[in-house]
């Protein structure tokens, strides 16, 4: 992982370069635009819920049921939701200076957007959670539509400039990424209350499954973080005029887990998000996910300001 102090470090080298030789430098603005896409994705989420035995809004008994006033709320409990893929369209504006004829450093800023639109079934559920979906769940979906991000990077680039037109490039750089996930859920339980296992050892079951049956857990969020990365980059330029090149430009994005803040719940079993009648015990979910590299593919048009090439 990229420490937020060494990644100021080539940020500010990169700043006082385009400074200290903004007298001789020929400076350069790019606009690049392309495909965006991106490998599947799996979502990890756990939260501090506690059994539905537990909830005083389903079993009006929850608090002499043992184990449901223990501290460890959610310990060990957790569940997963795989997608696909996803595909989109990247944006990126690039302001840098050619150092000498090989070498030129840039800050690059770029909006990249995804679409995943995809619902599937949690999976490897552990613990309580486990419970719920082998006990109670006719349903248990999550869904992750949009992923959006606002990169900014430093960029060091190596040209092969050669007696053609045609310049093949390689570059490197750090950065960071604010990404936003558009992901929601639904966890639903069946209308028959002969259909719930949970609950069965209890005094009170048949109560704790009527009050159980056709409830509702769900709810929607934008889940953002803020990632250090670093990006390679390879494309190739074609001089179209002294001043003016087009060309080819991939760059992949190697970004830190995405781990935002924790959040709540919109319905919890088809109640407010928390387990007790007075409003105590609010249910929050933690999700993260590794799955955060982006490939981007697409055309890039220079202008270099002045100067000899």
């Amino acid at each position: 992982m990229i420490s937020r102090r060494r990644l100021r470090l080539p940020l500010a080298a990169a700043a006082g370069l385009l400074l200290a030789g903004a007298a001789q430098a020929q400076f350069y603005l790019e606009f690049g635009a392309g495909s965006e896409s991106t490998s599947g994705l799996t979502m990890s989420s756990r939260s501090d819920d506690r059994s539905s035995v537990c909830d005083e809004f389903i079993n009006p008994r929850a608090l002499l049921v043992p184990g449901c006033t223990t501290p460890d709320r959610g310990a060990g409990d957790g569940w997963k939701a795989p997608f696909d893929g996803g595909r989109g369209f990247s944006g990126r504006i690039e302001f840098g200076y050619r150092l000498d004829d090989r070498f030129r450093v840039a800050l690059a800023y770029t909006e990249r957007s995804v679409g995943f639109d995809q619902t599937v079934a949690s999976t490897d559920a552990s613990g309580v959670d486990f419970e719920k979906l082998s006990n109670e769940l006719a349903i248990g979906q999550e869904r992750l539509g949009d992923a959006t991000a606002s990169d900014v990077f430093a960029l060091v680039y190596f040209d092969w400039r050669n007696r053609t037109r045609w310049t093949p490039y390689v570059g490197a750089g750090l950065g960071f990424s604010r990404m936003t996930l558009d992901f929601s859920w639904r966890w639903a339980r069946s209308f028959d209350p002969d259909d719930i296992a949970t609950g069965r050892d209890q005094p009170n079951r048949d109560e704790i499954r009527r009050n159980l049956a056709g409830t509702v857990s769900a709810g929607s969020v934008e889940l953002q973080d803020e990632l250090l990365g670093q990006a390679l980059v390879a494309g190739i330029d074609y001089e179209l005029t002294e001043a003016v090149s087009i060309g080819l430009r991939a760059q992949a994005a190697f970004l830190e887990d995405f781990e935002p803040p924790p959040y709540g719940t919109d319905l919890l079993r088809s109640h407010e998000g928390n387990l007790r009648l007075d409003g105590s015990e609010p249910v929050s979910t933690w999700s993260r996910t590794s799955d955060t590299d982006g490939l981007s593919i697409g055309l890039a048009l220079r202008y270099e300001f002045g100067g000899d090439r």
